[in-house]
């Protein structure tokens, strides 16, 4: 374990910056007096590590020193060669060949591992595109909000909101995010607040000459993680106790995009099993079991028996 830490504050020491005890501390999650310990050892090596006094100060290495020792595990080396997702790099306008990229990454690789490599580039594939492969662009402003990621500098968006409102506003972008196949643009807000914003719904994006320092403890993909972590906790819920026949158990939880079983209890009479759904509104409800027919039934809440009863008299009257 030492070694390996030691090992990841050496990387972090070669990007140049000087880093202090605490931020090395939270990073490999050890104590400081850890730290200090692991820089006596550096420097007992012979890594040229030294530490810089003052409100700004930490640990450093001497400049333009660096290790030519590779230290990447063979597990380390294959992960490069994971297949890239093609989508992502034609939304980020990088026109590149990925098979070129492979070929110069093998160039580097000793025979045993590249035949390894080989093995798993063409055994894994990562497809980020929808089943449809719409061919109009989805992300009309990517150009400009790369740019402005980038470069620090403030935009101006014209935002269509899932009400349908559109809202001017200008934001801080700090990084771009690509959930499944849809990106979105992490910023700062007129408020400087945390947001998230879709960048499909961005219907123009204009530079504004106006630069801004970057939040030195924002760190990107920590977080995204948190911030999905909040956006599950706030979503609505609707519980749903139901018998499922046998005909559309198995199959029910593919049909609908927003619906999840929390518990699927023993196999009752005739094949059919009760279950437990979770749903993001009682609307959503209703279509999902109306769509089974009589092969899915409400055991409660009772009022959504009747709200059910309802709207299938509402559809047999609308076909009279």
């Amino acid at each position: 374990m030492k070694a390996e830490r030691m090992m990841k504050i050496l990387i972090l020491l070669q990007y140049g910056e000087t880093i202090s005890t605490p931020m090395l501390a939270r990073e490999l999650e050890v104590s400081e007096r850890t730290i200090h310990r692991d820089m006596e050892s550096l420097s007992a090596a012979g890594i040229p590590v030294y530490s810089e006094r003052g409100k700004t100060g930490g640990w450093k290495l001497v400049d333009d020193w660096k290790q030519k020792l590779s230290w990447l595990k063979e597990k380390e080396v294959l992960s490069l060669f994971l297949p890239h997702a093609e989508k992502l790099l034609s939304d980020l306008n990088m026109d590149i060949s990925t098979a070129d990229i492979r070929d110069k990454l093998l160039l580097s690789l000793p025979e045993q591992s590249r035949e390894r490599a080989m093995n798993l580039w063409e055994r894994v594939y990562v497809d980020m595109g929808t089943w449809r492969n719409e061919k109009n662009d989805p992300n009309p402003p990517m150009d400009v909000i790369q740019q402005v990621v980038m470069n620090n500098q403030k935009v101006k968006l014209d935002y269509k909101k899932p009400s349908g409102e559109i809202k001017e506003t200008s934001i801080k972008p700090l990084g771009l995010v690509a959930k499944g196949s849809t990106w979105y643009i992490v910023a700062l807000n007129e408020n400087d607040e945390y947001r998230n914003y879709k960048i499909g719904r961005i219907l123009k994006a204009s530079l504004i000459d106006e630069y801004f320092e970057r939040p030195n403890h924002f760190r990107l993909a920590d977080y995204w993680e948190e911030s999905k972590k909040e956006f599950v906790q706030k979503l609505p819920e609707f519980n749903v106790n139901v018998k499922a026949s046998p005909l559309v158990k198995d199959r029910m939880m593919f049909t609908g995009r927003f619906v999840r079983s929390t518990h699927i209890g023993k196999e009752i009479k005739d094949g059919w099993t009760e279950m437990n759904l979770n749903f993001p509104t009682e609307d959503e409800a209703i279509n999902f079991i109306l769509g089974f027919g009589n092969q899915l039934k409400v055991i409660s809440p009772d009022n959504l028996i009747n709200k059910i009863k309802d709207r299938a008299r509402e559809v047999l009257n609308f076909y009279e």
